[in-house]
Formats: C-alpha cells, sequence, structure tokens
C-alpha cells in the first residue's frame, strides 16, 4: 500500500541526525541539502519541505520543495519551488510521481514554481493539469572542450569509459588556448571575496529589484555560505545512496569585484561544479559586458570547465563577440512553470535572475 509522509522544516534536523540513516537503500535528501534548507532565511519551521512515498515500508519515491518569497506590486507572497524529485526505476509509470506532487500543490495550496526540471519531470507536471509555463528565457551554453557527461551526475551513475574519452579529447582544447591568449585589458583588476561586503549586497540588490525574488544581505550570504554540493575526491558512503549529485572532484563559488581604473564596474557571483561554470547573481555598469565575459572566460577556462550557461543577454552577445576562445556554442532555454494559484497571483510580466530557483544550488 502506498502511504506519503511529510517532514517540515523543524523536524527536518532530527531527520538528518537520525542514527543509522546511510544504512537505508536509498536517502531522500543530502546532508548538505538538509543542512541548507534549515539555513533559508525565507522558511518558516512549520513549512513541510520534504515529502516522501512508501509502498508499505520501502522508500519508493522523494520531493523536496525550497520556500521562497516573492513580491507582487512590493508585497511579499510566500511560495516554494519543487526540487529534487525522484521514483525508484522498478515503481515508474504507476502514478506515485502525480500523487507526490499532487499532495505538494494542497498542502502549499498551489504556490508553487519550478525550473531546471528533466524531461520526464515535465512530463508529470503536464499530466497533473495543475502547472503552466509562466516564463520561458533564452540563454545560451558556450562550450570550451568537449564533453561527454552529465554535469549532474553522482558518483555511481558515472561512465568510466566515457570519462576516459573526454580526457583523451581534452588533451588538446579550447580552454588551454583561452589561458594562455586571453587577458584583462589594461587598468581592470579583480578583487576576491570570501564574504560579500555592503557594497556587493548593495549592487546585487540594485540588480534583482525588479525581479520576482529579489535578494539581500541573507539571502546571498545564505547561497554563499550552505551550497548544495561538497567537493570530494572519493566516492562518499551517504552520496552514492542520493540520487541526485552532492559530493563531487570539484566545486567552487567565486565571489569578486571588478574594478576599472580603480571604479568598481562589476560584481559576479560564479560557481564551478565538475564540467559546468554558471554565474548566479551578478551586477554590472553599461557597457563593460566585454570585461564581464572576459573574467568569466579565464575563471571557466582555468577552472577547466566544459561549459558556461549564460541567461544574461548582454553577456551572450559579448561572448559570441570571443567566439575564437571557445569550442562552440548553442541555445538553451529555461522553463519556468507554475501552478494556477501562482500563476493568478503573479501573472508571467516579471523578471529573474540566473540563480533563482534552485539554480545557485545544482
Amino acid at each position: 500500500m502506498l502511504s506519503i509522509s511529510k517532514v517540515s522544516l523543524n523536524e527536518l534536523k532530527l531527520f538528518n541526525d537520525v542514527t543509522g540513516l546511510t544504512e537505508m537503500e536509498f536517502l531522500p535528501i543530502s546532508k548538505a541539502r538538509a543542512i541548507s534548507f534549515m539555513a533559508n532565511p525565507r522558511a518558516k519551521s512549520n513549512e513541510n519541505v520534504l515529502y516522501q512515498a512508501h509502498w508499505n515500508d520501502e522508500l519508493v519515491a522523494y520531493l523536496t520543495v525550497l520556500p521562497d518569497t516573492a513580491f507582487v506590486n512590493n508585497h511579499p507572497v510566500q511560495f516554494a519551488w519543487i526540487s529534487g524529485a525522484w521514483v525508484h526505476p522498478n515503481y515508474r509509470r504507476q502514478g506515485i510521481a502525480t500523487k507526490l506532487i499532487d499532495t505538494v500543490v494542497s498542502d502549499w495550496n498551489g504556490m508553487l514554481m519550478a525550473t531546471n526540471f528533466s524531461q520526464i519531470t515535465g512530463a508529470v507536471f503536464e499530466k497533473t493539469k495543475t502547472f503552466r509555463t509562466v516564463k520561458l528565457i533564452e540563454g545560451q551554453r558556450f562550450y570550451l572542450r568537449k564533453t561527454l557527461l552529465s554535469s549532474y551526475s553522482c558518483y555511481k551513475h558515472s561512465n568510466s569509459y566515457k570519462y576516459l574519452v573526454e580526457k583523451t579529447i581534452n588533451l588538446f582544447n579550447y580552454s588551454t588556448l583561452t589561458r594562455k591568449f586571453l587577458s584583462l585589458p589594461k587598468g581592470v583588476e579583480i578583487e576576491y571575496l570570501i564574504r560579500p561586503d555592503e557594497e556587493i549586497i548593495q549592487k546585487l540588490r540594485l540588480s534583482t529589484t525588479n525581479t520576482l525574488t529579489q535578494r539581500g544581505a541573507e539571502e546571498i550570504n545564505w547561497i554563499i555560505r550552505y551550497p548544495w554540493l561538497i567537493n570530494g575526491l572519493l566516492p562518499d558512503r551517504a552520496a552514492q545512496k542520493f540520487f541526485f549529485a552532492s559530493v563531487i572532484p570539484s566545486f567552487t563559488c567565486y565571489l569578486v569585484k571588478v574594478f576599472r581604473d580603480d571604479e568598481l564596474i562589476g560584481v559576479l557571483l560564479m560557481q564551478h561544479s565538475n564540467t559546468r561554470f554558471t554565474i548566479p547573481y551578478y551586477w554590472f555598469d553599461d557597457k563593460t559586458e566585454i570585461v564581464m565575459a572576459k573574467v568569466i572566460l579565464l575563471h571557466a577556462s582555468k577552472c577547466k570547465a566544459s561549459f558556461i550557461n549564460i541567461y544574461n543577454q548582454k553577456i551572450i552577445n559579448a561572448m559570441q563577440e570571443l567566439r575564437v576562445f571557445y569550442f562552440y556554442s548553442k541555445r538553451r532555454s529555461r522553463q519556468y512553470i507554475a501552478a494556477d494559484n501562482m500563476v493568478n497571483i503573479i501573472g508571467n510580466n516579471f523578471n529573474l535572475m540566473d540563480g533563482d530557483g534552485d539554480s545557485a544550488f545544482i
């Protein structure tokens, strides 16, 4: 018999501290995600964030939600992003994922959004007849190296043959060319920070003022201090029981200020995770996008990232002017969907930043 259980934010710590949790066949949430969820400045302790489906006593599916706040006409509205839906392969195509999502929709009164989901999960959303697309953002993926591996695969799903082929292909690659010949323009300097200072907070708050979720000091510090990914060179016992990536060989967050002739012209929050390089949050002066593109390219190439995902059109245009420094590029679209109640409140006339949803964490 199928049963669905809920874990609130308040209960998540007790759940995460259960002795022998790693002895389970599958884990519904990683320790890093659980800690990050508990540190979420926009979450309330009584909100349910983890939903599990059991067939008798066996865990067969799970789904997490990430609480957030939308600002509609400067009025805060509580909602959540659906993130991390999974069903055991032996129990798929039996309507379990649909029942999980229906439970979450009911629990959150339809105040839900989602992005960064797979085609399979997208088909489940469509099947519920509750969600519809509210935003489709055009972006670009710039390849610095040839990649055969998925940046989202956890350790046990890695393909050793593809890994060796990729390494062979990339003995000579465009990222080497970039590191050797690309440089910052004269007078441009960067400054690294571990934590955002007041100037960074002010600039990122300014750049997100007209976005749906807006971001201030608490949110930026949370994203930087509580990532869902951990650096680890060897297989992690618990990580192999969690379907989504949690311990990976390479994860770094870069928070930089960009100066030209001692004047601040840009702020970039950049993330490198295995093959992927992203820029979740940013601010830059007009007509400085070429400088920002060069800073991004240099960091991504020195990290030996395979590709860069960008959804800011100005930076995309600047990257295209630097065509000699990457392999090739192709268009990407990021789809944002929302449940009916959420759509009725926010409509579809709103802006988003690259890191919105769970995009700043995965």
